[in-house]
Parts: C-alpha cells; sequence; structure tokens
C-alpha cells in the first residue's frame, strides 16, 4: 500500500515520497504503492541520526511485511551533545525528545515494574527517559529495569516484533488503513495479515479482526458517500471535521492486532 512516515525522517528517494507517479507503460498517472518484500530506505533530517550522536548514522530502511504493514529498522534520533544514546537492555528508543532527554520503551513483553503493560494506556510502566547531562556529556544512568511479564518465545517472527516499538507499529498499520481508505478500497496486503499466525485460537481471532475492519470500511464509505451527496463543501477533508472516516477502527484494528503478534502462538 502507500508508504509510511515516520518521526523525524523521510524517504531516502524523492520519488518514494510521492503519492503518484507516471506510469510509462500505461501511459496514465498512478499512486505509489509497495509490496510485500519491498526495502524503503530512509534517512534522518537535518539535526537527527540513528545513534543519537553527532556523526551518527543518517539512514535506515523500511520493510513492506507480508502482514500488510510496514517494519522501521531504526528510528532518528535529535543529535546530542552526549553522543549515542545509551543501550538500555530489553528496550528501545522511541525517537520521540523531550528537552535534553530521549525517551526509551520496554519491549514487548517487559515492563518497569514486571506487570502486564495496560493496551492503550500512558504508559507508566513502559516508558521512561534519561537526560543529557550537560556537564558531564554522558547521559544520566538508568537506575531501573525492563523486566519481563510474559513469556516471549524465541521463534524469529516475535524476536523482530519485540524490536519494534508498539507505537511505530500502530502509526504504520493506521496510517496504511487511513490511506487506503482515501482511495476507496482496503489495503492489498489485508488478507495476508494472519497468514504467519501458527496457533489456530489466535489465527481465528486475527481473521475476526481482519473481517470487522473490513466490514468498517464498507460502512464508512458508504456513509462518508452519503454525506459528501448531502454536503455542499468543496474541500471535505479540511473544512468538514463531521465527514465520516476510519480513524476509529483503524486505531483499535491495530492495537488489537498488535496485542495477536505478541502472543506466544506466533
Amino acid at each position: 500500500g502507500a508508504l509510511a512516515g515516520y518521526p523525524n525522517a523521510r524517504p531516502k528517494d524523492y520519488k518514494d515520497s510521492q503519492a503518484t507517479r507516471y506510469d510509462t507503460q500505461a501511459k496514465k498517472t498512478v499512486k505509489v504503492t509497495f509490496s510485500a518484500g519491498d526495502v524503503i530506505p530512509f534517512e534522518c533530517l537535518p539535526g537527527f541520526t540513528t545513534n543519537g550522536a553527532k556523526d551518527g548514522g543518517t539512514t535506515f530502511d523500511v520493510n513492506c511485511s507480508e502482514l500488510g504493514y510496514y517494519k522501521p529498522s531504526g528510528v532518528c534520533l535529535k543529535a546530542s551533545k552526549c553522543g549515542p544514546v545509551p543501550n538500555i537492555s530489553h528496550a528501545v528508543p522511541t525517537g520521540k525528545t523531550a528537552g535534553d532527554g530521549v525517551k526509551f520503551a520496554c519491549a514487548s513483553g517487559y515492563s518497569l515494574d514486571g506487570e502486564t503493560v495496560v493496551g492503550g494506556g500512558l504508559g507508566k510502566n513502559q516508558l521512561f527517559e534519561l537526560k543529557c547531562v550537560e556537564f558531564s556529556g554522558g547521559y544520566e544512568a538508568f537506575t531501573g529495569e525492563c523486566k519481563p511479564y510474559a513469556f516471549v518465545p524465541a521463534t524469529e517472527t516475535v524476536r523482530v516484533y519485540n524490536k519494534v516499538f508498539e507505537a511505530l507499529f500502530t502509526v504504520s498499520c493506521k496510517g496504511t488503513l487511513k490511506k487506503a481508505f482515501g482511495a476507496g478500497a482496503p489495503p492489498a496486503g489485508l488478507d495476508a495479515a494472519c497468514g504467519k499466525v501458527q496457533d489456530g485460537a489466535t489465527r481465528a481471532e486475527c481473521s475476526k479482526l481482519v473481517a470487522q475492519i473490513r466490514a468498517d470500511f464498507q460502512t464508512q464509505l458508504a456513509a462518508r458517500e452519503a454525506h459528501d451527496q448531502k454536503s455542499n463543501r468543496s474541500w471535505y477533508e479540511a473544512e468538514d471535521p463531521g465527514r465520516p472516516g476510519i480513524g476509529g477502527h483503524a486505531q483499535a484494528f491495530c492495537s488489537r492486532l498488535w496485542k495477536l503478534l505478541e502472543m506466544p502462538g506466533l
């Protein structure tokens, strides 16, 4: 589907960032989309690097997965005088900053207190911040610990998911659905979303989610069409906040899908 966006980063190839391109064979303008297996190079915006150091790397890849969403291999952090962000066991930087601090999140299956992380909450037992100490030129020490609260099997698939910050997954997943809704049809990879889930019960639950979001697409598209026919506005998206959309349904679908993907049944 359409390419997702990431904080403080942009596609390295300008053409990848465009919504449309001219197809020389079809001799018409078509939408820029990507398929499962595609790898799209990204670069950090000026002033940002992949490890937070001023001389750090500035590129990372985004993979279009077979599950129908994008998986970034890194994040872009504001370059700091404190150098590279520290490596914290079972935690990853979120790409967000607060003043001179860097925000981290415990990986999937881990929390700061060993208790389950509540989906859709404020992340009080998942998120933490390390400040840059100007006097020492380094980051303050992390005195806590990301403790396991659930068994996480060591399969390659789950190992990858554990390194992907939940918020980034949700942003990518939701962005893909919203762009597809704007195009008038569910994303092409939606039917394959449950194909890699091996546990029968989990796969059945996943299939229900996919069926529900497909139904939501049809319902909301019909509601939007009816709304547009009654409206005299020319620019619905910019001027009509009451226009039906898929945002709320996409948020619920992506949050529940993440919970299924982090279960041991994968």
